[in-house]
């Protein structure tokens, strides 16, 4: 090498150290011709140990080797340096003493005397500046720990590489590590969702002392006697660094199967990684538990079986519980932004007014009692949301199908006023019996005398004969009545046995047939063959169908249907399927004027009757009530007015106790 080029070679390590900046020249065979101070103090070789090296082979021993890059080193290397145009690319550099650096390499052309200068400069706090703003993105990009886990090991593997990364969630209360995600392409026993101990591990140590922990060579030294586990899957160093978030949630592992891996240069370029992991962590935890309350929320809005729903300030809905689906038949995409009264509508709830208005007007909770078409009754709650500024932004709606329970209510009611009423009635007609047999003799045998010759020829006797008629017809209409109350206040005194309820039901109407005909109108029978006997008192049936045939006939006007049906009884599942019960149902429907909705809940008390005076004592429905009860069974009355009424009567098929007084 001729004293000119040295003495240009000298001029351009002299620029290059003045800017800090390391650089060889080499040859056109790649070999080190020379390099200034500061290549020689990065890399930390000295000058002697370098030159004459293949940039090439230097640059394979001083580089990170990576798995995921598909050709080796030497061979891009050599691709780079051979070109004969300036080229920049970048590679992790690794310094005698193990320590690695990103570095971003110039190779330019010195064509003059056929040398090349190649420039390697430390980018490390850059790179490491950039992928932890790239980490940063992640984060924000995702509250899925599992699907940021993944991105960000992608990252990392470009500061140092591994063979397996794991992240350990700490669990307090039972003191344990769980396996949250991992990353690795080996085999292992590790699985998410693993419980580790935290005793006689290094992980277990990082938590506890929030500290990080290196192991350098697990095949030489074991400080922790369960990381022996790491060592038989191959495992032969591991950093773990402590997850800390204003307190301490975990731990984070890299796993190699090469030994002296990691060093305090690694652990110094994952520290600020692990932070953005735990704030990656805390907000995927955070997401996690807000996900599992909303689920919660949700299973228990779903799991009322009472209809609710929640409305915005347009009183439209936001959300509907599985109830509210299942009755209105919507899906939940569908019912989203369906106006209440539509709602309301669809359940058979024809309401023109808006409901929320007293809670709207005073962000109060609110109630109405409603009444559906088909005669069902509802309880109906409006509740005001309120956020923080005292606006109203939603209403909650509460919609409870209460028909069973009013009717319940009202039997209760029933069976209370009945109760008392037949202790009050035994007493009362025991004792107006006595005076009205000596009122009934007496008039009797005032008739007897009425009968004189000698009597008619008094002018003044003349009305007398009929007055004592008519006193004695209601004293003996007085016998009856007291007759019906006291069979109303005790117990069925008939004999239960099997009888056809179809065959009992066609004696009855041939009682009830001549008093049809006069009326002109048709009794239409559609008794089912296949029903089962009944154990029941016949005697008490008969009178129950003829008390409520008797009074559709007289409330039905002319040429009116009366329809008998019989059937068993059935009940609608979920599903939509229907399946039989013990019961035999009968229908019977008029076409007669029908029952104001505020008398429907009263016609089975006593004495209430709208016949004239003189032709009903209010006894015969409150006594065919009483019979159904007797056997078991129920009864139920739906009407509307101008089109007719319809009782329902379900008596039960099993066989009952024999109820005969006489036995």
């Amino acid at each position: 090498m001729d004293i000119l080029f040295k003495g240009k070679l000298c001029t351009i390590l002299h620029i290059f150290d003045s800017l800090s900046m390391p650089v060889f020249i080499i040859d056109l065979n790649q070999r080190i011709v020379s390099l200034n101070s500061i290549a020689s103090d990065i890399f930390q070789y000295e000058p002697d140990d370098v030159i004459g090296l293949n940039m090439v082979e230097f640059m394979s021993a001083t580089t990170e080797s990576k798995k995921d890059i598909p050709h080796s080193l030497p061979l891009i290397a050599y691709e780079y340096l051979k070109k004969q145009d300036a080229v920049h690319f970048e590679i992790i550099c690794k310094r005698k003493s193990g320590e690695k650096f990103f570095a971003r390499v110039s190779v330019v052309p010195y064509h003059e005397d056929n040398y090349k200068i190649v420039v390697m400069q430390d980018i490390s706090n850059q790179k490491q500046l950039e992928i932890l703003n790239e980490l940063s993105s992640i984060i924000n990009s995702s509250l899925s720990i599992g699907t940021v886990f993944r991105i960000m090991m992608a990252e990392i593997r470009k500061l140092t590489d591994y063979d397996r990364a794991s992240l350990l969630l700490f669990n307090e209360k039972e003191n344990n590590l769980l396996i949250f995600a991992l990353d690795t392409n080996m085999k292992t026993i590790l699985k998410k969702g693993i419980k580790a101990p935290m005793e006689n591990t290094s992980a277990g140590w990082v938590v506890k002392n929030n500290s990080p922990w290196i192991n350098y060579d697990l095949s030489s030294s074991i400080k922790f006697p369960l990381d022996r586990k790491l060592l038989v899957e191959g495992i032969r160093s591991t950093i773990s660094i402590p997850i800390f978030k204003d307190r301490i949630l975990g731990v984070f592992n890299l796993d190699s199967t090469e030994r002296s891996k990691y060093s305090e240069s690694d652990l110094q370029i994952l520290l600020p990684v692990a932070k953005h992991i735990a704030i990656a962590l805390e907000n995927a935890l955070l997401f996690e538990e807000i996900s599992r309350e909303k689920k919660e929320w949700e299973k228990t809005f779903d799991a009322i079986t009472d209809m609710v729903w929640t409305e915005d300030g347009k009183q439209e809905v936001i959300r509907a519980n599985n109830a509210l689906l299942r009755k209105t038949g919507f899906s939940s995409v569908e019912i989203s932004g369906i106006k209440c009264w539509e709602l309301l509508d669809r359940i058979g709830i024809n309401i023109p007014e808006c409901l929320c208005s007293d809670t709207i007007a005073d962000k109060k909770p609110s109630f109405r009692e409603l009444r559906g078409l088909g005669g069902n009754i509802f309880h109906f709650w409006a509740y005001p949301l309120i956020d923080d500024e005292g606006r109203l932004y939603a209403i909650v709606h509460y919609l409870k199908d209460v028909t069973s329970q009013k009717r319940l209510e009202q039997q209760l009611i029933r069976a209370d006023k009945l109760a008392s009423l037949g202790t009050l009635v035994a007493g009362i007609a025991h004792e107006i019996n006595n005076p009205l047999g000596i009122i009934a003799g007496y008039s009797e045998a005032l008739l007897d005398r009425a009968k004189d010759e000698s009597l008619s020829k008094v002018e003044e006797f003349e009305d007398f004969p009929e007055y004592l008629e008519t006193i004695h017809n209601e004293i003996f209409r007085c016998k009856r009545i007291l007759k019906s109350l006291l069979d109303f206040s005790r117990p069925s005194g008939g004999t239960f046995r099997e009888i056809d309820i179809n065959e009992l039901i066609k004696e009855v109407i041939l009682l009830v047939k001549h008093k049809a005909t006069k009326l002109n109108h048709t009794i239409d029978l559609k008794l089912n063959r296949d029903l089962p006997k009944l154990y029941a008192d016949p005697g008490a049936l008969r009178q129950l169908f003829m008390n409520i045939i008797i009074n559709s006939l007289y409330f039905t006007p002319e040429k009116g249907v009366i329809t008998i049906k019989t059937e068993m009884d059935s009940v609608m599942h979920e599903q939509g399927s229907l399946e039989n019960t013990d019961k035999i149902r009968v229908v019977i429907t008029d076409t007669g004027t029908g029952i104001p909705d505020d008398m429907i809940s009263k016609i089975f008390d006593p004495f209430l009757t709208t016949k004239p005076v003189g032709e009903g004592t209010g006894l015969g429905l409150a006594i065919s009530h009483k019979i159904v009860e007797e056997h078991g069974g129920n009864i139920e009355v739906e009407s509307e007015i101008g089109k007719g009424t319809t009782f329902i009567i379900k008596l039960p098929t099993m066989a009952k106790d024999d109820k005969s007084t006489g036995s």
